[in-house]
């Protein structure tokens, strides 16, 4: 075989197509040029299988047009369909009345799920841009329903149990209080709904004017969460409370006012620091971050003070009045006396 000259590895040659009907491809023998045979036409799948890697410059283009493409709704990395679930549709809005409308309150999986209550326990666990870019493009009602509805029947039964626990002596016949169940029920449903709704309209309300010179930050100046995003929120904020209502069975007093402004001080530093965007872009963010501290402090507190501190009168009513020993002697010689014949004829009145 005539070995090639350097006049002969710089000249261009023509390649011709072979026979399965791809062209040939020219391996340079560099890592960073190296592709992937395969087919060239077909599906937008096979563009990730032959396009270079290595190359950190390819990768980066690569990765900002996918993120480019994913945006504007042209598809997705793989090159499939980046459009709403409703697009299937032509775009078509779907009625409250089906269940496909319902579905994307739930679009959400286990981990995510899992995530978003870790994220509402730890304060600065999440990113500044959690309540925009994670809670605001995907707000769900899976978790914030399951939560509540746990708080509810953990608050009754713990309750029921510290009720036990505190009353329940030889002289004293205990009984189950169901209404606990419809008490935690209307106090934690309120909470969970109505106050974000409040909190959305206030958001609406106190919204700084914006300065049309900074058209770059006009959107973020802008920007206040949805009804949606907030009931969310407010909904994973009390799952600090299903173990912290178990733990206030044990019936220490200073125990339970620690879990009580540890638990609200928890919870309510995430929701400051969850809102902090919507905040900073009202008038009134001083007193909305007072209202939303105190709202949750004096949640925790009712918790305590109703479903698991017995009031003083309920405990003296609970127990079996009896009368004073010296009164109680007394009456049983008289009534003795008085069954013996012995009493003077003075002493008997009436």
């Amino acid at each position: 075989m005539e070995t090639p000259t350097t006049d002969d590895l710089l000249q261009f040659r023509d390649y011709s197509a072979t026979n399965s009907g791809t062209p040939a491809q020219i391996n340079v023998n560099s890592p960073t040029h190296a592709t992937v045979g395969g087919s060239g036409s077909g599906s937008g799948g096979n563009s990730n299988a032959q396009r270079q890697r290595g190359d950190p410059l390819s990768d980066l283009i690569y990765d900002m047009s996918n993120s480019a493409q994913t945006i504007i709704g042209g598809g997705g990395p793989a090159g499939g369909s980046g459009a709403p679930a409703d697009g299937a549709a032509g775009g078509a809005r779907l009625s409250f009345l089906t269940m496909e409308y319902y579905q994307q309150f739930f679009n959400v999986d286990t981990y995510m799920v899992l995530e978003r209550i870790v994220n509402s326990m730890i304060p600065k666990r999440a990113a500044a841009n959690y309540l925009r870019m994670n809670i605001g493009e995907n707000p769900d009602l899976y978790g914030p329903f399951w939560i509540t509805v746990t708080l509810i029947f953990s608050i009754a039964i713990s309750g029921n149990i510290a009720s036990y626990l505190q009353q329940a002596n030889d002289s004293y016949h205990w009984h189950y209080n169901f209404h606990l169940v419809s008490y935690a029920a209307t106090c934690i449903f309120l909470y969970a709904n109505i106050l974000p709704a409040v909190l959305w309209a206030l958001f609406k309300y106190s919204l700084k004017p914006v300065d049309e010179a900074d058209a770059i930050e006009t959107d973020s100046a802008s920007y206040t969460p949805s009804l949606l995003s907030l009931m969310c929120i407010y909904g994973y904020s009390l799952a600090i409370y299903i173990p912290v209502s178990i733990l206030w069975v044990i019936n220490i007093s200073l125990l339970q006012w620690l879990l009580v402004i540890t638990a609200a001080m928890l919870s309510g530093t995430v929701l400051i620091a969850v809102l902090t965007p919507a905040l900073r872009n009202s008038k009134y963010s001083l007193f909305l971050i007072i209202g939303i501290l105190g709202a949750h402090i004096i949640l925790a507190a009712g918790f305590l003070l109703y479903f698991f501190h017995s009031p003083p009168e309920a405990a003296l009513a609970a127990k079996p009045t009896s009368a004073p020993p010296l009164l109680k002697d007394a009456l049983q010689k008289l009534s003795t006396q008085a069954v013996a014949g012995d009493l003077p004829p003075g002493n008997i009145t009436g």
